[in-house]
């Protein structure tokens, strides 16, 4: 399971591994959020176990975090294009679905912009081929934009049941 870092402003940072957790732990840079799974946690390492479930940590010294700049990965364009064929609009899984350059990038599209790349899937993309969409009849659902949520959201969109967990400790607080 993974550990869910918090500044000391309890905003979400990063999602870290067990390993950097005791690590983090050892150096007295963190501490749980609740005391309950500071014992749990305690009692799992004594005997040389990770944790179990969710785990949620907090530095215990502010940092400042700038604004990170997400890219247009096919990670993030799945996201962004909640795994939706941008053409005919099926829905698919990671492994059925392509990423497609609305202009091709050997008629001078950008390789790597996020209005330029949008999620497909093969029947489109092999139907788009090197033509632009109106060439071959097909229609982009939606403009492709830049992905300009948050980075905790993008964090709690792959990590739901971290969110789950973060909704109950703010709940609480």
């Amino acid at each position: 399971m993974a550990v869910l870092l918090l500044n000391a402003s309890l905003q979400p940072l990063n999602v870290i591994s067990h390993r950097r957790l005791v690590v983090l732990l050892t150096k007295e840079r963190v501490a749980f959020v609740d005391e309950a799974a500071e014992r749990a946690a305690a009692e799992a390492l004594a005997v040389r176990r990770l944790p179990e479930g969710v785990v949620i940590v907090r530095l215990l010294r502010t940092i400042h975090v700038p604004r990170r700049l997400l890219r247009p990965n096919r990670r993030n364009l799945l996201l962004r294009d909640d795994h939706t064929c941008q053409y005919c609009g099926r829905l698919g899984t990671a492994t059925e679905l392509t990423v497609d350059h609305v202009i091709p990038v050997s008629r001078g599209g950008a390789p790597d912009r996020w209005d330029n790349v949008v999620i497909a899937c093969r029947k489109c993309n092999w139907r788009k081929a090197n033509h632009r969409p109106e060439e071959v009849g097909l229609t982009l659902r939606r403009k492709p934009v830049p992905l300009t949520q948050e980075y905790a959201h993008i964090i709690f969109l792959r990590y739901p049941e971290l969110k789950e967990a973060y909704d109950r400790l703010l709940a609480a607080a």
